[in-house]
C-alpha cells in the first residue's frame, strides 16, 4: 500500500516529469533518454560515407546534389536510463520523532521511483544500512511496480550505525551499468566521509545527485535550559545537555557551516545538491522545486 501522500493526482502529475540526467549513458533497452549509438532514433547526430549496403532511406539526396557525393545520416538512439536511489537507513534517519524525517525521505524516494518507472526507465533501490538491512531491489521497470518499491521499504525502519563509504562500496560491487545516482540522506555524519561516499559514486562514473532531509527540529531546535539526557541514536551514548539560547547558537553555526561545507563540495565536484527540511510541501518539493533546480525535468 502506498503512503498517503500518494493520490490519484499526485501520480498523475509525477507522470509528467523526468529525470534529468546530464551526461549520455548506455541503455539495453529502447527508452526516452539520448544514447551516445547512433541509429534510427528521432534526433540528428551526423553524417558519413555511403558504403555498399547502407539503408538508402537515410542518404542526403539534398546534401548529394550539392557535393556529388553519398552521405548517410546517423541519428541519436534513444534508451532507457539506468537510475539508483540510494536511500539512508541509519538511525539518525528515525530522529527526531515528531519531524517524521525517514518518512519524508522514503515519500522523496518512491516519487523519484515513479517518475522513473512512469518515463519508461529502470530504477533500483538501494538501502544504506550497517549489516543485512543494507538490501537492493532488483531492477523494476512500468508504473505498477512502485507497489513492489512501497512493499520493500514497509518491512524496514531507520536504525542503527552507518559507515556511509563502506555501505556505498558494498552496494556498487553489484552495480555493472552506469546512470543517474540520487544519494538521499540527513547526511548528518563528518563530511568526510560524505566526500569519500561521493567519490566512490563518481568514480563508478554516475552522473550524481544528493537530497538533504533534515528534520524541522534539526533546523530549529527547542531551547533546554534545564537540561535533557540525550541519547546518540547511533551509537547509544548517552549525555545530558543543557540546551540554553549560547547552545543553540553554537549548534546551529556548526549546522550551517556542516551544511556550507557539504554544498561547496558537491558544488566542486559536479554533483546536485538540493536541501528539504521535513516541514515543507514534499509534493511542492518533487513538482517544483526539483525541476527548477534541474534535476527533473
Amino acid at each position: 500500500m502506498l503512503p498517503p501522500l500518494f493520490t490519484p493526482q499526485f501520480l498523475a502529475r509525477l507522470e509528467t516529469l523526468r529525470i534529468r540526467a546530464r551526461r549520455q549513458f548506455l541503455g539495453s533497452r529502447p527508452g526516452g533518454h539520448l544514447s551516445p549509438r547512433r541509429g534510427a532514433g528521432l534526433e540528428f547526430a551526423d553524417y558519413r560515407h555511403y558504403t555498399p549496403g547502407d539503408d538508402l532511406r537515410y542518404i542526403d539526396w539534398k546534401l548529394y546534389s550539392r557535393t556529388d557525393r553519398l552521405y548517410i545520416k546517423l541519428f541519436q538512439e534513444e534508451e532507457e536510463l539506468y537510475t539508483y536511489l540510494f536511500l539512508d537507513l541509519s538511525g539518525s534517519m528515525a530522529y527526531p520523532v515528531k519531524s517524521h524525517k525517514y518518512e519524508v525521505a522514503r515519500d522523496v524516494a518512491l516519487a523519484l521511483a515513479y517518475v522513473v518507472l512512469a518515463g519508461g526507465d529502470a530504477v533500483r533501490l538501494h538501502l544504506l544500512a550497517s549489516g543485512p538491512a543494507g538490501q537492493a531491489t532488483p531492477f523494476f521497470r512500468g508504473r505498477q511496480r512502485l507497489l513492489d518499491i512501497a512493499h520493500f521499504l514497509a518491512a524496514r525502519r531507520a536504525q542503527g550505525p552507518l559507515d556511509p563509504p563502506r555501505a556505498l562500496a558494498h552496494h556498487l560491487q553489484a552495480v555493472h551499468r552506469p546512470g543517474k545516482a540520487i544519494w538521499i540522506s540527513d547526511f548528518l555524519f563528518p563530511v568526510s566521509l560524505m566526500q569519500r561516499g561521493l567519490h566512490l559514486l563518481l568514480a563508478a562514473n554516475f552522473d550524481v545527485a544528493v537530497i538533504q532531509v533534515l528534520g524541522k527540529e534539526e533546523v530549529d531546535p527547542p531551547l533546554l535550559p534545564a537540561g535533557v539526557r540525550m541519547v546518540d541514536s547511533e551509537s547509544g551514548e548517552a549525555s545530558v545537555v543543557r540546551f540554553d539560547a549560547a547552545a543553540k547558537q553554537e549548534y546551529l553555526r556548526r549546522l550551517t557551516l556542516h551544511n556550507r561545507t557539504l554544498r561547496s563540495f558537491c558544488h566542486h565536484a559536479g554533483v546536485h545538491h538540493v536541501l528539504l527540511t521535513s516541514d515543507q510541501d514534499v509534493q511542492a518539493f518533487i513538482l517544483h522545486e526539483l525541476p527548477a533546480l534541474g534535476m527533473l525535468t
